[in-house]
């Protein structure tokens, strides 16, 4: 099989992420075409290369049948849902990025569509592939905490005025903040501990005052087995990102992952000599860290697409029905909201 001949809908930010992973990628991918709805955008993209362009992702679906094998929709994220059922019906495999849509009812109605026609839908949910995460994976598998009491999730990020003035900050085209923000985080918290019952949510607005929804969040809520758990997402931290962490808390230890973006083993404690030398072995096999994404005025999420698009390449990568239960996590927290 030859390259996979790849258009991107949507040149805005992320747009350099995905080109980095075509190139990362080369032998693997083959960039054919570009599409933004904004001719200044588009001209911009294309000036950096050479590929064909359109403003109008369906005309780019109809005039690149049988030049292009795979979409990569990277468009604001009301657009997602709508471009990925479109891109399925003409014949091509897609990456979605985050959130793939607002309802977990319409991320497996894409699911679904990609199965009858047999189609390849992926998610991009690239903070899986975060060393540290698979460090909490091989730590609870290897059951080196004990029985699990609490875990704390906590996103105290920096985000700068102005962050929400495009269609981040409308409601019904952003999807409030941790559709925004939190996606990933929620998908790694639900892939380790299940979906947990989300006791009561509470949201306030600190700093961007501008916007019909949260800058902060705070949710206590129960696991299986009853452990406990809390959730606090807030962009109104200054004048840089304070934390993204994950602690988990034990009858034999403690581990808390944190750093910028959930990059960064923090504190690991357990009650023996032996527990302590297994993690010592699971955290030296990890290897390497990583530096979370910049974009100047603040410090964004993991920059793991390229290991993204090699799973793809290699047919393991993440299906979009492996995004559902993080939608739902956030319908359910919002659904806890008070008064």
């Amino acid at each position: 099989m030859g390259k996979a001949r790849v258009g991107i809908i949507g040149c805005g930010h992320i747009l350099n992420r995905h080109l980095e992973s075509i190139e990362f990628n080369k032998k693997d991918y083959k960039l054919v075409a570009l599409c933004d709805n904004d001719k200044k955008v588009l001209d911009a993209a294309l000036k950096e290369n050479d590929v064909k362009g359109f403003l109008d992702y369906k005309k780019m679906l109809k005039e690149m049948k049988g030049k292009m094998d795979f979409v990569t929709i990277a468009t604001p994220n009301y657009l997602h849902y709508e471009m990925a059922l479109d891109s399925l019906d003409a014949g091509y495999d897609i990456l979605i990025e985050k959130p793939i849509a607002f309802e977990a009812s319409k991320v497996k109605e894409i699911s679904d569509k990609a199965k009858k026609l047999k189609k390849n839908a992926y998610a991009v949910l690239q903070v899986r592939y975060n060393p540290t995460v698979q460090m909490i994976r091989n730590v609870l598998d290897a059951g080196l905490l004990g029985n699990i009491r609490s875990v704390s999730f906590i996103q105290r990020w920096q985000r700068p005025v102005g962050y929400f003035k495009d269609w981040r900050g409308i409601k019904e085209q952003g999807g409030r903040s941790l559709y925004e923000y939190a996606i990933h985080y929620f998908d790694i918290i639900q892939m380790m501990f299940g979906l947990p019952k989300v006791k009561s949510t509470y949201t306030f607005n600190h700093k961007h005052m501008e916007i019909p929804f949260e800058d902060t969040l705070y949710s206590i809520v129960e696991y299986k087995n009853g452990v406990s758990g809390s959730l606090e997402v807030n962009v109104a931290v200054e004048p840089s990102n304070l934390e993204c962490s994950i602690a988990i808390m034990g009858s034999q230890g403690f581990l808390k992952v944190a750093g910028n973006a959930l990059d960064v083993v923090e504190r690991a404690s357990f009650e023996t000599e032996e527990l302590q030398k297994k993690w010592d072995k699971i955290k030296s096999d990890a290897g390497d860290g990583i530096t979370p994404n910049s974009y100047g005025t603040h410090v964004g999420s993991c920059p793991n697409h390229p290991k993204l698009y090699k799973e793809i390449a290699k047919g393991k990568g993440i299906n979009v029905s492996e995004a559902i239960p993080s939608i739902h996590f956030i319908e359910e927290v919002y659904g806890r909201e008070e008064d």
